[in-house]
């Protein structure tokens, strides 16, 4: 390799980022499932530009609807009726690097140089995927953060008020605040006043342990939270499709496996189960939703045992189009770092939840 200009290093290094072939080597993975970066890599959505993430919702009408007399006098009303929703873009990036005499030393053939440029690689790629799952379970550091995205517990919250008191309702629209990692709490949830606005708060419930009485709070969250159009109305919201799933720590969702075990054990036929059985891939299904367990979820700084549903077509991933797992091509490392050669992948995102009151619903312990 001595004598290699770096321009030719840098091409080799792009082509073969470009066609890596396949070799093996085990990582010890952190997380059971990365959930959220296979959703914003299959079911995201792409916005092409705009300062900020915004979308329009309305809360309610001017009540000009009414029944009449003959001769009535009407007296027409229009009212502002539309909200913005803002959600800010989150910058997230990773890097990959190596130096000159890396590639001098693995350059008696082929296969070590392809291996070094494979393993640095996966390992700035895991430390992005480990961010973003890591990121998708919290709310944003305090009200100011707008370095990281809008996680799940933002949107779906079991606080009844910027004091941060929890829900005590077996079930009901109480989920008002959203908690801050600074132990902070606020009303304003993606620029929108919750304790305004009664219909921007999602659907939030207390359960004891996991037994029928969960079963049964869930069966009716996932009622209460499904809304119809009226068939005089032409559905005006984005009709595009998305999943429901649910989420829990991996002791509740085993203890929701003991559950469809116990159930199987008096009672025969699938069907009597009352939609919680355990599928032939391994996870425990309610009401025909699979149950995944999340590692941030299972965390002891985790409070309250969350059980989160969440609809996919309400919360809404989004990345800015042309602009996600954008990889760049090596970088020299300049005077300061002459023999050093850097990859960049960058990208722009956040959550963006269209209605909190259908975008799923939270079900938790009250200590």
């Amino acid at each position: 390799m001595a004598g290699v200009k770096n321009s030719q290093l840098l091409d080799l290094i792009q082509t073969t980022l470009e066609n890596l072939p396949d070799q093996e080597f085990e990582v010890a993975w952190t997380n059971n499932d990365y959930e959220f970066c296979r959703i914003y890599q299959n079911e995201r959505m792409e916005i092409d530009s705009g300062t900020a993430i915004s979308r329009r919702i309305m809360f309610d009408h001017s009540g000009n609807a009414r029944y009449r007399q003959l001769f009535d006098v009407d007296n027409p009303t229009v009212a502002d009726v539309m909200s913005t929703i803002t959600v800010p873009w989150t910058t997230i990036g990773t890097n990959y690097t190596w130096d000159i005499q890396e590639f001098i030393r693995n350059s008696d053939g082929a296969t070590g140089f392809i291996k070094l440029v494979k393993v640095r690689r996966v390992d700035g790629l895991w430390a992005l995927a480990d961010l973003i799952e890591e990121r998708a379970w919290k709310a944003p550091d305090s009200s100011t953060d707008d370095l990281n995205p809008y996680g799940v517990p933002y949107y779906l919250s079991f606080y009844t008020d910027n004091s941060g008191t929890v829900n005590t309702s077996a079930g009901a629209y109480n989920g008002q605040a959203v908690g801050f990692g600074d132990g902070t709490f606020s009303n304003t949830v993606a620029d929108i006043d919750a304790s305004a606005e009664a219909k921007w708060r999602n659907w939030c419930g207390v359960y004891s342990s996991v037994d029928n009485a969960l079963l049964k709070a869930f069966r009716v969250a996932f009622m209460r939270t499904h809304f119809k159009v009226p068939y005089i109305i032409e559905d005006p919201s984005d009709k595009a499709r998305g999943q429901k799933r649910t989420y829990a720590s991996h002791d509740t969702v085993a203890d929701l496996m003991d559950l469809a075990d116990q159930k199987d054990d008096r009672h025969s036929g699938k069907d009597i189960l009352g939609n919680l059985r355990v599928s032939e891939g391994g996870l425990v299904t309610v009401n025909r939703l699979p149950v995944m367990p999340i590692n941030q979820l299972s965390s002891d700084e985790v409070s309250y045992s969350p059980i989160y549903t969440v609809d996919f077509s309400k919360f809404k991933p989004v990345v800015q189009k042309g602009y996600w797992m954008h990889e760049g091509e090596p970088i020299d490392g300049g005077i300061a770092q002459h023999t050093v050669f850097t990859v960049f992948l960058d990208g722009s995102h956040n959550n963006l939840c269209l209605n909190r009151r259908t975008a799923g619903f939270v079900l938790h312990k009250s200590v």
